[in-house]
């Protein structure tokens, strides 16, 4: 019996000891990372000049969703002429701009699974809703109210030519100085300002000085000179400030939507690719 009752020791003892070697090793192959976490991002991935663009590359459902969304823009333009999807292309400029607002993505990012996995169902998001959006007006401009069927016959509506509505010509002369003046960033809703036009506002001098100061974008501070040929309703270079050989390369494009009184007027701005950054402003009051 005692020999039994040694053995049976000794059994109990080894098979601790199996358990208790076989730990370390199963939380050691836990903690390693899989071949697939641990492999770098494809070179072409690397080469994208944003960690947006950097991440949407590596993300197939983001690459999916992006590819949607442009057929949905494409699809949009060819229902309207080259002034039309001049317009559209300006708006999905400012939806890149609130896009990246709304789910920054930095390079450390990139290196962190969770934080990527996090700004990658941001994007996702609002990639859908946009594509949705966009085919939302298509379809909008494809089938006027008047081509709705009355019955269920599929019977088309009938068409009366409406009268053409009177727009009173515009009478204000605006050139170049009509863009001096501070001026604040405004929700393109509304129109409200959202700059106290003291800390953060855009600043247009007599000289065609422009000066524009924003702690919170890092396009800014932005600095630069109008260029004097401009025509304020078709668009103005911003040009770099200070003397440089040769026609340099414009940091922006202003362009005035005026109205009936100076204080009602809109200002675009937009920077040159590859920045996304445009906004509109409104006079400081």
């Amino acid at each position: 019996m005692r020999a039994l009752s040694l053995v049976g020791g000794f059994l109990a003892a080894g098979s601790l000891l199996s358990v208790m070697t076989a730990v370390p090793a199963l939380s050691a192959s836990a903690d390693t990372p899989s071949p697939e976490a641990a492999a770098p991002a494809a070179p072409a991935c690397e080469a994208a000049e944003t960690p947006v663009a950097q991440l949407m590359c590596r993300d197939p459902k983001l690459s999916e969703a992006n590819a949607a969304m442009d057929a949905a823009l494409a699809a949009l333009g060819t229902t309207t002429d080259d002034t039309g999807r001049a317009a559209i292309a300006d708006a999905q400029t400012v939806w890149r701009a609130r896009r990246d607002e709304a789910c920054q993505v930095t390079a450390a990012d990139l290196a962190d699974s969770k934080a990527s996995k996090t700004r990658s169902d941001c994007l996702l998001r609002v990639l859908r809703q946009r594509t949705a959006a966009l085919e939302t007006e298509r379809q909008a401009r494809s089938h006027p109210v008047a081509d709705l069927p009355l019955s269920v016959t599929g019977a088309a509506a009938r068409r009366f030519d409406a009268p053409e509505p009177h727009i009173p010509a515009f009478s204000r002369k605006v050139a170049l100085s009509t863009l001096a003046g501070r001026w604040a960033k405004a929700d393109p809703t509304d129109r409200a300002a959202i700059d106290d036009c003291r800390s953060s506002y855009l600043e247009i001098g007599a000289d065609r000085g422009l000066h524009a100061v924003d702690a919170r974008l890092p396009q800014f501070p932005l600095n630069g000179t109008l260029a004097a040929d401009g025509d304020p309703l078709r668009g103005v270079a911003l040009l770099p400030a200070g003397p440089a050989e040769g026609t340099p390369a414009p940091l922006a494009t202003l362009r005035l939507l005026p109205a009936d009184s100076p204080r009602l007027d809109r200002l675009v701005l937009r920077l040159q690719p590859p920045a996304t950054f445009a906004a509109e402003f409104v006079r400081c009051r």
